[in-house]
């Protein structure tokens, strides 16, 4: 079992260099977790953008070895579509220079994106810190479905639990969350996560454990569990959890980057390959991060 992003560098080492296809590859924060990958022995990197703009910032690069081809495009719509295009003969994909929409669009065009039929989602990965052992905990979704539904909150817990098997949690916890731990009518969330759970119970979903509804501290926390006589295979010990809309993820996310300062990475699954759609914000250790969660995803 993986339990920190250090682990993950370790256990990509030595299997071999996946290509990183980066659309709009004038994004010094994106080469720079691509060298990263390539110093560690799992990435290079073919960039798509500017060649002119592209061969600026490798200037900043002694050695641009980790950089296996250029791609000449100018246009977000250029960048984008052949990043996408190319992508589809190996590797995975990281979001540079160029706008999330643009690059999306080409991601899930009908006929030439990199569609599945599968509900795509975001998976979002950190390292928690607050016990004396550190541990790698999933989250989803806060990044692509606003509301899900039912259906699409399982094909959310399918794809959060394909990662988690990638990164050698065989069997793993998956907490549903809401703002209490018992099932309230008035509360939509609440009605879902014991859906979801006993449907788990009853083998309609299947290679993990699922419990809710559960506030967050239950989830995490064994203490608070046990204060609230909780009674569960996942309270207080989950590996995944599972949010009620993006908002919730969004802020959650965010709140873990920038109050509790945890290492993070988040990929977006449920397509032929594993796409990063980082902020604008994020910095190049996040885009590293999850460089080596895409990798460690892909489909063998």
């Amino acid at each position: 079992m993986i339990n920190s992003f250090e682990e993950l560098f370790s256990h990509l080492k030595g299997k071999g260099r996946e290509n990183i296809v980066v659309a709009g590859g004038e994004d010094i924060e994106a080469v720079k977790a691509v060298k990263e990958s390539y110093d560690y022995g799992f990435g290079r990197g073919i960039l798509v953008g500017d060649r002119d703009k592209i061969e600026g910032v490798l200037s900043q690069f002694p050695d641009k070895g980790f950089i296996e081809d250029i791609v000449h495009a100018v246009t977000d719509e250029e960048k984008s579509s052949f990043a996408v295009q190319r992508v589809k003969n190996g590797g995975v994909l990281l979001k540079g220079q160029v706008k999330t929409s643009k690059l999306l669009k080409e991601v899930l065009d009908k006929e030439n994106g990199l569609r599945t039929g599968n509900i795509i989602s975001d998976v979002f990965v950190f390292e928690d810190q607050q016990e004396e052992e550190r541990k790698l905990v999933l989250m989803s979704d806060g990044g692509v479905n606003i509301k899900p539904d039912i259906n699409t909150l399982i094909s959310i817990v399918k794809n959060v639990v394909m990662v988690a098997h990638k990164l050698g949690k065989e069997n793993p916890l998956v907490a549903m969350l809401a703002a209490v731990e018992v099932v309230n009518p008035d509360m939509e969330e609440t009605i879902a996560a014991a859906l979801i759970s006993q449907m788990n119970k009853r083998g309609q979903i299947k290679s993990c454990t699922i419990d809710g509804p559960l506030a967050l501290d239950n989830a995490i926390s064994q203490y608070a569990a046990k204060k609230k006589g909780i009674k569960s295979a996942v309270a207080g010990i989950a590996d995944i959890l599972i949010v009620p809309n993006i908002a919730a993820g969004n802020i959650f996310g965010k709140a873990l980057t920038y109050y509790a300062n945890f290492k993070n990475g988040h990929i977006i699954v449920g397509t032929k390959v594993p796409v990063m759609i980082p902020s604008r914000a994020d910095t190049s250790d996040v885009k590293f991060n999850s460089i080596a969660l895409a990798i460690a995803s892909k489909n063998e």
